[in-house]
C-alpha cells in the first residue's frame, strides 16, 4: 500500500498503471523462475516479461503488456495441468495475470475511440511526441498546464473511472469487494482463499469502511435534498 498522492491526469495516471502492471510481471517471473526458467518456451533472462519494447504508456505499451500477460497466463495453466509448479497461490497469480490483460485491453479499446487522444491525429504532435516512450512522458511531467491541456486524453467520465479504478487497485489482491447500487442493489464478493480462512481484523475494516460510505451518500443526499428544496422555496415564495 502506498500513501503517495495518485497523479490527476489520465497521461500520467496510465503511465503508473503501466508501471506497477511491468513491476508485477517482472516479479511474478522471479517467482515462478525455478519452476519454469529451464523451459525451452521462455527466456529464463525476462521471465512473463519478455524483452521491453515499449517503455510508455501508449496504445502499444498496453498492447504488450496484454500479450505478456496472456502468454504468462498460459505458461501458468499448462505448467499447473502438468504438475511442473507446486504453488500455492497459483490460481491466484492466473487471475493476477488475466486482470492485467483484461484492464490493458480496455485502456487500449479507450487510446483507439474517436476524439480520446489529440495526439494522435495531429501529424505535428506525433513527430516529438510518442507517449509509447518514457521520453515523452518525461517531457509531458515538466509542461505547464496549459501546455500538457494541448496533449492531455479527452475522457468522459465513464472512461476516466475506468482508469481512476484500474490505478488504485493497481496489482492488488482484493479479498472483499462490495458494491452498493444507486438502485440499492449490493453485491459482494469474497476470494475463496480469504473466504475459507477469514480473517476478522479485515473483516471489520471492510465493515467500517461500508458503514463510513453509506453514511457519507446520505449525507450528500440529504444535503442536495433540503439545497434543491431551498431553491424552490426562493423560486416560489408564498403569499
Amino acid at each position: 500500500m502506498s500513501a503517495s498522492k495518485a497523479p490527476s491526469g489520465p497521461r500520467l495516471l496510465l503511465h503508473n498503471l503501466a508501471g506497477k502492471y511491468d513491476q508485477k510481471l517482472v516479479s511474478m517471473g522471479d517467482k515462478y523462475r525455478q519452476y519454469l526458467g529451464k523451459s525451452n518456451q521462455v527466456n529464463d533472462e525476462n521471465l512473463f516479461r519478455g524483452i521491453r519494447v515499449n517503455d510508455g504508456s501508449g496504445y502499444e505499451s498496453f498492447k504488450e503488456l496484454s500479450d505478456r500477460a496472456k502468454n504468462a497466463g498460459l505458461l501458468l495453466k499448462a505448467s499447473k495441468e502438468r504438475g511442473i509448479v507446486h504453488e500455492g497461490q497459483i490460481d491466484a497469480d492466473i487471475m493476477m495475470l488475466k486482470r492485467i490483460e483484461t484492464i490493458s485491453n480496455d485502456v487500449r479499446r479507450i487510446l483507439i475511440m474517436d476524439g480520446v487522444d489529440p495526439v494522435k491525429d495531429d501529424p505535428v504532435k506525433k513527430v516529438t511526441f510518442n507517449f509509447d516512450e518514457k521520453e515523452s512522458i518525461e517531457k509531458f511531467r515538466i509542461m505547464t498546464s496549459r501546455e500538457a491541456d494541448t496533449y492531455e486524453l479527452n475522457l468522459d467520465l465513464r472512461q476516466l473511472l475506468v482508469i481512476k479504478k484500474a490505478n488504485d487497485i493497481g496489482t492488488e489482491k482484493v479479498v472483499i469487494q462490495t458494491v452498493i447500487g444507486m438502485d440499492g442493489d449490493v453485491t459482494t464478493r469474497i476470494s475463496k482463499a480469504f473466504a475459507d480462512q477469514p480473517v476478522p481484523f479485515i473483516n471489520a475494516i471492510h465493515q467500517d469502511a461500508i458503514g463510513i460510505s453509506v453514511e457519507f451518500w446520505k449525507t450528500l443526499i440529504n444535503v442536495v435534498v433540503k439545497l434543491g428544496t431551498h431553491i424552490i422555496g426562493l423560486l416560489n415564495p408564498k403569499g
